[in-house]
């Protein structure tokens, strides 16, 4: 969780940095997740294949106000427990937020939504993750899965 999390900071940073080129087209990239551990209540899953698609928009109006939003998706994504099963990875990672020029103020949230699917369909562990930050200090933080990577 802790790559996905850097992850969105570093596309918070550059979408505040370039969010002067307001109405810009989305940016569209992948990032190989062979090798990333998530550690679960009862299982250690590393991932042995697949990207992460990551879609990001950003927005910026003439007064100075910014915007941007990211969607980061699993293709492919393969990951092996400790017994040598295979999973494969599904949903989604999702981040937003907006920062007001003149008040300087700003606000964001991110989700984080993957599940852990057996070959038979079942669900094996999950990443259920949920925060929001803002300068006004409405920050919270729900964690529902039972799994987090590895730091």
């Amino acid at each position: 969780m802790r790559k996905f999390i850097m992850l969105g900071s570093a596309i918070l940073a550059l979408t505040f940095a370039a969010a002067a080129a307001a109405g810009s087209p989305a940016m569209h990239f992948e990032e190989d997740i062979t090798g990333d551990v998530f550690v679960c209540e009862d299982e250690t899953y590393t991932t042995i294949s697949g990207t992460i698609a990551i879609t990001v928009h950003e927005g910026a109006s003439a007064s100075g106000n910014g915007n941007f939003t990211f969607t980061a998706v699993p293709k492919d994504a393969v990951a092996e427990d400790t017994e040598g099963n295979t999973y494969r990875g599904v949903g989604a990672v999702w981040g937003g937020g907006a920062f007001n020029a003149q008040k300087g103020s700003e606000q964001g949230t991110f989700t984080f939504k993957i599940t852990f699917v057996s070959a038979g369909g079942g669900k094996a562990d999950s990443v259920n993750l949920v925060m929001h930050g803002s300068t006004s200090g409405a920050n919270f933080e729900f964690d529902k899965g039972t799994c987090a990577e590895d730091e």
